[in-house]
């Protein structure tokens, strides 16, 4: 059944239902949705957490045997299955449909995911997971619900704010709700629970929504060509040293060209992953990178990386920012350009 993201807790509160499925491109609330979940799970006794990654060649049968190997042992468990793409394949499916036939009362399943289309919420495996458990899908605030939402926590928080605060602290965080997070703790801590005026939230809170390179590789990664030309021309407005852009670029290739060789060769990357300590919520961007490219076309733009660092340092001739943008949108769509 469908439980709506406000409803969660209360849902819960009655009773936890054996699977849950949390879809959603938005970290921050999905993220608060599962721990929800596990909290909540663990003052009902599932103490026993097994964590399972689909990425590469990963290995369906790990599923039904943690269900069937834990429930020998008569304990409570919650079992996570983390799957960025959503794409569970046919072998995935099967497992998953089997499973969902025999949920066992000592286990809790939730499955993670980023947001479904619309041919994934037609398939068994989701039809399947629906009707045994809940699904909660997160989506992005827009003005007035993120108001709302800012709203809420201020009030959570004892914060004072005036309704024009509010209006200049929406346009600061430009809907990073992390962001909005971190920057209602720092008011706490300036003022507590004194009156706020906009005056001291234009000093105290940092302009989140200036451009940086975050948001371009970000854009870069999930291939918004629109959002990265956006934030380049934002980068060149602001006379952000060239170096520091093609920097992190540089950084980004290199991890898409090991992630592409690790992929090649073991058919997966989560090894890479752990080595470069790449955060949860930013391993689906890498993911929808790879699946883009080509080992080739990572180890082409780490070449055009280097172009591009001959003519920042005036050893060729040329246009820096011509270049970087170029290399960006390649990564955007590898194909766009012919060398």
């Amino acid at each position: 059944m469908k439980i709506e993201l406000p409803q969660l807790n209360s849902s819960i509160e009655k009773r936890l239902l054996p699977v849950y499925l949390v879809s959603g491109d938005e970290p921050l609330q999905q993220g608060e949705a599962v721990d929800l979940i596990r909290r909540k799970a663990r003052t009902e006794g599932f103490l026993n957490r097994e964590v399972l990654h689909v990425e590469g060649h990963f290995d369906w049968q790990q599923l039904p045997a943690l269900c069937l190997t834990q429930s020998l042992f008569a304990e409570k468990n919650l079992i996570e299955l983390n799957m960025p793409m959503g794409k569970p394949g046919k072998q995935g499916s099967t497992v998953i449909e089997r499973v969902m036939s025999e949920l066992a009362v000592d286990n809790i399943i939730i499955i993670i995911t980023a947001k479904l289309d619309g041919s994934t919420k037609n398939t068994k495996w989701y039809k399947a997971v629906s009707e045994s458990g809940g699904v909660i899908e997160v989506w992005p605030l827009d003005k007035q619900k993120l108001d709302q939402w800012l709203r809420r926590r201020a009030d959570k928080k004892g914060l004072q704010i005036s309704n024009d605060g509010f209006e200049v602290l929406l346009q600061r965080i430009e809907g990073n709700l992390l962001a909005a997070i971190q920057e209602l703790e720092k008011l706490y801590a300036l003022f507590g629970s004194a009156p706020i005026s906009v005056g001291d939230i234009s000093t105290a809170v940092e302009d989140n929504a200036r451009f940086d390179v975050f948001k371009l590789t970000d854009g870069m990664l999930s291939g918004n060509m629109r959002r990265v030309s956006r934030v380049l021309n934002g980068l060149m407005a602001e006379k952000l040293a060239a170096p520091v852009v093609l920097w992190a670029i540089t950084r980004e290739l290199r991890l898409l060209a090991a992630l592409s060789f690790e992929q090649n060769i073991l058919g997966r990357v989560d090894k890479v992953f752990q080595k470069h300590r790449v955060w949860e919520v930013r391993k689906r961007h890498y993911i929808t990178a790879l699946n883009r490219g080509k080992l080739n076309n990572w180890q082409s733009l780490l070449q055009d990386c280097l172009q591009a660092e001959k003519v920042i340092k005036g050893a060729n001739k040329g246009s820096e920012w011509e270049l970087i943008e170029r290399i960006c949108l390649k990564v955007c769509q590898p194909t766009l350009f012919v060398s």
